[in-house]
């Protein structure tokens, strides 16, 4: 006997009980989002491999290890799934000459990304993400408004315990004097770390600081800070973004550690964790550089993203009650064939008069559709056999007193309604 096929390995089917928490926090974050100012974009799910190799760094691990390259596409032009959704936003923002646009752009997404890595919990392969961007900008405000913007969010589901994490890994030119910083305080440690960050050593240091190798982070916890090579323009910056921040009542505190894992960041990085998570939930930053990365000319930008799956984890916790579809209070029953086709007409008006209704007219024993209007929880259940289609009325059963009456069909409607 053959095996049943399965999904590809750390690919997960969203069944309809999680696609309904599913739904209903992508109604909620779409609503948020355009309540900030935020317009929706969607890119392609596949990107050409330039988009990532050119921005996240070609020594990340999303880039060397992670990445999905479509088979047969051609060696001039590789085609990949994209990992992540920055780069494919600005490649959408310098190509559709958005730049003409009145500045800043507020931009948001929510799609699938895909990483070839270790799944794990919460770790799938294929994630659900949701992101927003401000491009076009320079100004601190930006990127307190993007944690201002998940700051909502969290408070809209009535969320606590979370706090943001952040730091400033300034400018290219800060970057190149803690770099000399950073090697001389490795310089001691090369032996004890692990073998990727002994090339990071000799290739992009400050990728030193974002391995998550237990040794390693052991290590880079006493390195010296970036927070401490700041030029006087991105210190400015930053003590601004903080301002911002306090006058906002977000909770946060300093991690001179944190740097993202992508090349494309500078100044402004944070993470956004829950006490209850080691994890994590969502993080972002500014990334003025870009855009240059992709060909394009100088666009400052600073954006957001969380991921879904992660988001629903922590509402569960919380045990906050999330619904997207409305569940049915009227159930539709039927005894006869000449009751069946009756009961579709009579099924469309209750829909049509948005009545939450629901039938199993695949059955025909009125005792099992009793019984599954009662495992339903509905507040009433109508019931049509050969009597009722002839005198064109409906029984109305009361599913909590067990009581019953007959109600005309042409008045059920109105009384369904006085009723719910």
């Amino acid at each position: 006997m053959k095996s049943v096929i399965q999904t590809p390995r750390g690919m997960v089917d969203l069944l309809p009980e999680s696609a309904d928490y599913f739904l209903a926090l992508q109604d909620a974050i779409l609503k948020l989002a355009n309540s900030y100012n935020f317009q929706y974009i969607r890119t392609p799910v596949i990107e050409n491999e330039k988009v990532f190799t050119s921005s996240l760094g070609e020594l990340t691990d999303v880039v060397e290890k992670e990445m999905y390259y479509l088979k047969g596409s051609d060696k001039s032009d590789k085609l990949v799934l994209r990992p992540e959704g920055t780069a494919g936003v600005m490649r959408a923002y310098l190509q559709n000459g958005m730049h003409s646009w009145s500045q800043p752009v507020k931009l948001f997404y929510i799609g699938s990304m895909y990483r070839r890595e270790r799944p794990q919990a919460l770790r799938l392969r294929e994630h659900f993400q949701w992101g927003a961007e401000i491009l076009g900008s320079k100004e601190p405000i930006c990127d307190a408004q993007v944690m201002q913007l998940i700051d909502g969010l969290f408070k809209k589901f009535k969320l606590k315990d979370y706090i943001f994490k952040l730091n400033s890994i300034g400018c290219l030119e800060d970057r190149k004097k803690y770099k000399k910083t950073l090697l001389r305080y490795y310089k001691s440690y090369i032996r004890k770390v692990c073998e990727d960050c002994k090339r990071r050593y000799k290739t992009n240091p400050l990728r030193l600081l974002d391995c998550k190798n237990e040794v390693c982070v052991e290590i880079k916890q006493k390195a010296p800070t970036l927070l401490n090579h700041l030029c006087k323009e991105c210190e400015s910056h930053f003590g601004k973004v903080l301002e911002y921040l306090d006058d906002m009542g977000i909770t946060y505190e300093l991690d001179g550690t944190l740097v993202r894992g992508f090349d494309y960041y500078s100044r402004t990085v944070f993470e956004v964790f829950f006490t209850e998570r080691a994890t994590a939930v969502g993080g972002g930053g500014r990334y003025d550089y870009l855009s240059k990365m992709l060909g394009g000319q100088d666009v400052p930008a600073v954006g957001v993203a969380i991921g879904i799956e992660r988001l629903i984890e922590v509402v569960k916790m919380h045990q906050v009650k999330l619904s997207y579809f409305k569940k049915p209070q009227i159930f539709l029953a039927q005894v006869s064939e000449e009751a069946k086709k009756e009961a579709l007409k009579l099924f469309e008006m209750l829909i049509k008069n948005n009545l939450p209704v629901s039938e199993a007219f695949a059955k025909s024993s009125l005792s099992s559709q009793l019984d599954l209007a009662d495992k339903m929880g509905v507040k009433f259940t109508l019931i049509m056999g050969h009597k009722e289609v002839g005198q064109k009325n409906v029984i109305v059963k009361h599913m909590l007193t067990g009581d019953q009456e007959t109600i005309p069909t042409d008045q059920l409607v109105e009384e369904l309604k006085r009723r719910l």
